[in-house]
């Protein structure tokens, strides 16, 4: 009789409903997208990148004042006198001048194409901390949802061990088990407690990460959509072509070779010192002692300037932006070697997380039906309390192991593909 009563209490006490991780439809979440695009509107980094972008815009407009004609308006007004003051002179001149550069040795047009490639160069950085951007945010949006589900399942540990406490307490009222037994419940219990504690803070973390992110204060009352359980495990290509394919994608790449164009164009800018500069020069204006008696004049004529000796200062510039070319094109043989790297990490990365995701699964299963075992043993009194406490834990291990490598999953499929330069 006495058995009967803790079977059927115990029966009562594991009662309780199940993990669920289905997708939140609530109004108000952000899905993974929603983020980003708060992010790429808000967050002040974006913005000084864009900044840079019309910073370069403009001097692109003003290399290209180079090939429009000078045109200015001119008045003055002038007293001198002779012979320690007996004579004084007055002079009026009002009229327009204007100048047009007819050739300077190419240096107007090399320098518009490096200030228009220097602007290329700085829309790909924009693009390249866009991508940047989306991919942290990624992490942070998964990393978020990997501390929810730990915390629900911290919460669903705190459930059971104070289960398992009950029914210590229930057995030990009839008999059927020690002291000891409900120490040891209490120890699981505290445990599991302390663990969603540290969960709890863990989420908060994570939250305001992805706030900052979104470039909203640390503390926003954020809440998103749960998709982890959205998997679509697509094989993934080999390294190769993963290589192959971040060479000719990666915006970092297109980077250097607008860079290098510039420099190309730094250096025939340079080298125009080297060569004659032609200009035509008109003045049309009204000219006189007096205001009232003012004659019209005009001239127009044509400027040639030869250079011979600057002290060797042009030698030395185009030296110099030669030398700097040879950096660029060192810079960019590094940047090659180090996206070998990363697209060869990111390929491990997902490989790995997919394997771990196969493997947890596996362990995940076995744990909950260890758990669910050691639970009749030690409700029909054939197990202890150990075997209890242990198989708990490593429930609990197994379904954090799991979550993780799910996240991990994902996160390491964003990273590949902005690796390759497709994010």
């Amino acid at each position: 009789m006495r058995k009967l009563f803790v079977q059927t209490l115990f029966m009562a006490l594991l009662v309780s409903p199940p993990l669920l991780y289905a997708q939140n439809e609530e109004s108000g979440r952000l899905s993974l997208e929603d983020c980003i695009a708060k992010g790429l509107q808000n967050n002040p980094m974006i913005q000084s990148s864009q900044l840079f972008v019309e910073e370069n815009q403009t001097k692109v407009d003003e290399a290209r004042s180079g090939y429009y004609p000078k045109v200015s308006l001119n008045s003055n007004a002038t007293t001198y006198s002779n012979n320690n003051g007996d004579q004084r002179f007055e002079n009026y001149n009002t009229g327009i001048s204007a100048s047009y550069n007819l050739f300077n040795g190419f240096r107007t047009k090399a320098g518009y194409h490096a200030a228009r490639d220097h602007h290329e160069a700085a829309f790909l950085q924009h693009e390249s901390v866009q991508q940047d951007l989306v991919l942290d945010i990624t992490f942070a949006y998964y990393k978020t949802l990997q501390a929810e589900r730990i915390l629900k399942s911290a919460e669903e540990a705190v459930k059971n061990s104070q289960l398992h406490l009950d029914f210590a307490h229930a057995r030990n009222m009839a008999g059927m088990a020690t002291r000891s037994d409900i120490l040891k419940s209490e120890v699981e219990l505290s445990n599991a407690e302390l663990e969603k504690i540290k969960a709890a803070n863990a989420l908060l973390a994570a939250k305001g990460n992805l706030n900052k992110l979104m470039g909203l204060p640390a503390n926003h009352p954020t809440e998103i959509i749960d998709d982890l359980s959205e998997l679509n495990e697509t094989p993934v290509q080999s390294y190769d072509s993963l290589f192959a394919e971040a060479m000719e994608s990666r915006v970092e790449v297109k980077r250097f070779y607008s860079l290098l164009n510039a420099q190309q164009n730094n250096i025939q800018l340079a080298r125009g010192e080297y060569y004659p500069s032609l200009d035509v020069n008109a003045n049309y204006n009204f000219s006189g002692e007096k205001i009232s008696g003012m004659r019209e004049n005009w001239w127009l004529g044509m400027t040639l300037t030869i250079p011979v000796f600057n002290g060797f200062s042009t030698k030395a510039r185009v030296k110099g932006e030669k030398t700097a070319l040879k950096g660029i094109e060192k810079d960019l043989e590094a940047l090659k070697d180090q996206i070998g790297k990363e697209v060869w990490n990111a390929f491990l990365a997902v490989k790995e997380s997919s394997e771990r995701m196969t493997a947890t699964s596996k362990g995940l299963e076995s744990a909950r039906e260890n758990l669910s075992l050691s639970e009749g043993e030690y409700k029909e009194g054939t197990g202890s309390i150990i075997q209890l406490t242990d198989a708990q834990t490593t429930f609990v291990a197994a379904e954090q192991n799991h979550i993780q490598a799910v996240a991990d999953y994902k996160v390491s499929l964003a990273e590949l593909r902005r690796k390759t330069g497709n994010l």
